[in-house]
């Protein structure tokens, strides 16, 4: 049977900790997948609703020790199973943070867009679009139209050509969009690991996202 070919790539993102002053670190993690990855691992995530019988959203701070396990065995046969599927991380320590926004200048939004083009930046030097159409995905932070076009125009202007070009930029509720909850758990994961749970048991999850601190 011949391999079919992907039409489009998907990327979500979503964040842990907030861009402010309130949490002392701030992550944002993205899942990148094609159309044909995204239909694969659909089907494995509506056997872990309808076997766990879990109707709530799929939260880090929801999901208990053998849940965790199992989306990460769904990662983990996605992978194996030759399905394009990676994921990212990008980190603040706030109290080691150097850069912009967070001090003297600081301006929360700002802030959170950079950190949202440093993950883009680090996950694209890793690995390619698999397709000419990208289309990103965002957990809604911004209610704000002026704002959301605002990381729209951003995330568009690269004038040292990190990014590739972006068909579609779009906010979405995690509470539609299943997928941004498998981000939360990703950023969830990298929050632990970093900062409040470092001596917990991440098995081999960290084999499968890229993390990168932020200090600059």
């Amino acid at each position: 049977m011949p391999e079919i070919k992907p039409k489009r790539d998907f990327i979500f993102i979503d964040e842990a900790g907030e861009p402010g002053k309130i949490t002392p670190y701030y992550i944002a993690g993205l899942l990148h997948l094609t159309d044909v990855s995204l239909k694969n691992i659909n089907i494995h995530l509506g056997a872990f609703r309808y076997f766990g019988c879990i109707k709530r959203e799929l939260t880090s701070t929801r999901l208990n020790k053998l849940q965790k396990e199992q989306l990460l065995n769904i990662l983990k046969l996605s992978v194996d199973n030759k399905n394009f599927v990676r994921a990212t991380a990008v980190y603040v320590d706030k109290k080691d943070y150097q850069g912009p926004y967070l001090k003297d200048d600081f301006n929360p939004n700002y802030f959170r867009n950079l950190i949202i083009r440093k993950l883009l930046e680090f996950h694209f030097q890793n690995n390619k679009p698999q397709t000419k159409e990208i289309e990103l995905i965002i957990d809604r932070f911004y209610s704000s139209e002026e704002l959301e076009q605002k990381l729209r125009n951003y995330l568009r202007t690269d004038r040292y050509d990190k990014l590739p070009d972006f068909l579609h930029i779009i906010q979405a509720d995690s509470r539609y969009v299943e997928l941004l909850q498998i981000v939360d758990w990703i950023s969830g994961s990298v929050k632990e690991k970093f900062f409040t749970h470092p001596e917990r048991d991440f098995r081999d999850l960290f084999e499968f996202i890229s993390v990168k601190k932020i200090m600059k």
